[in-house]
């Protein structure tokens, strides 16, 4: 077992098979321990430097660098790369990501689960601080604002964030739209989408799809496309107009979205913010039709 800067200990393990690594048996304890982290947190690792990753192991950076090569890599940017690749199939089962949550929270009883979310938002939201970050934000609601109608796409869970995000657009007087459906019902999704949309396209896990076509549809109409990633040398997020590098916030493996709504919650923010009077003038509209429907009753 071994202890990682939070106080928590993890065993080694390779039962999850995100990278293809020979003569296991025979890593370092350094090697194993990153290869243990990056099995336990590939999309973190997608974000991480290798003085972030020295931190996770307790090692230094060249031993980082070291580890990688070891495990059969050029260095951390090919690492990311294949990374990025297994997670754009979708390797891992649901077994494998509730293995890890379970494990980590049956080893260490010391801390709640409301102190392990905290700190697993703690390091998230300092890597959404990063000054670059900030300007990505800018540029991508700047293309928002000169789109005529914004649409959203998310998957799974993220449809309901994607949902919301609409609704709220809507309130500041933006027109916007959810891509919905499946299979041949998303056909007509596609077929809505018009030269001066801008599609916000929330892209986590495996590549769906549906957010293949959207990309598609989009380069042959001319409209732009925003991704929300924590991916960005993904499929998707190549050729976007913007990519915002979004991590997703995790306790072992049970994914969290807050940060993604943060993401989206920003953009409606900055858009509020380049376009006031509509902005006001919808809000007294909202205002007025309540009141005309609570008179209704």
């Amino acid at each position: 077992m071994w202890l990682t800067p939070y106080g928590d200990t993890l065993k080694p393990t390779v039962e999850y098979g995100m990278l293809d690594v020979q003569q296991r048996q025979n890593l370092s304890g350094a090697a194993s321990r990153l290869l243990n982290y990056i099995e336990r947190h590939p999309n973190a690792v997608l974000v991480s430097s290798a003085l972030d990753l020295a931190a996770k192991i307790d090692a230094s950076d060249a031993t980082v660098i070291r580890s990688i090569q070891a495990l059969g890599f050029d260095g951390l940017p090919h690492l990311k790369t294949v990374i990025a690749e297994k997670l754009d199939e979708g390797t891992r089962t649901p077994v494998e990501k509730v293995g890890v949550t379970v494990s980590e929270l049956t080893q260490d009883r010391t801390r709640p689960p409301l102190q392990l979310v905290i700190e697993a938002y703690a390091r998230t939201l300092e890597k959404l601080s990063h000054p670059t970050l900030a300007e990505d934000f800018e540029a991508a609601a700047k293309l928002l604002n000169d789109a005529s109608r914004v649409g959203l796409f998310g998957g799974g869970p993220l449809s309901r964030l994607a949902q919301q995000t609409a609704t709220h657009l809507g309130r500041i007087g933006r027109t916007a739209f959810v891509m919905e459906g499946t299979g041949h019902a998303f056909a007509d999704a596609l077929l809505c989408l018009q030269p001066g949309d801008a599609v916000i396209l929330l892209a986590y896990g495996k590549v769906h799809k549906e957010s293949l076509l959207i990309k598609e549809e989009l380069q042959r109409v001319g409209g732009k496309l925003v991704v929300i990633t924590d991916n960005p040398a993904g499929r998707l997020a190549k050729g976007a107009q913007a990519v915002l590098e979004t991590p997703r916030t995790e306790v072992g493996n049970m994914t969290f979205y807050g940060t993604i709504l943060l993401a989206l919650e920003t953009l409606v923010l900055s858009l509020t913010q380049l376009g006031p009077e509509r902005a006001m003038e919808t809000a007294r509209r909202l205002r007025d039709f309540r009141e005309e429907l609570d008179h209704g009753h």
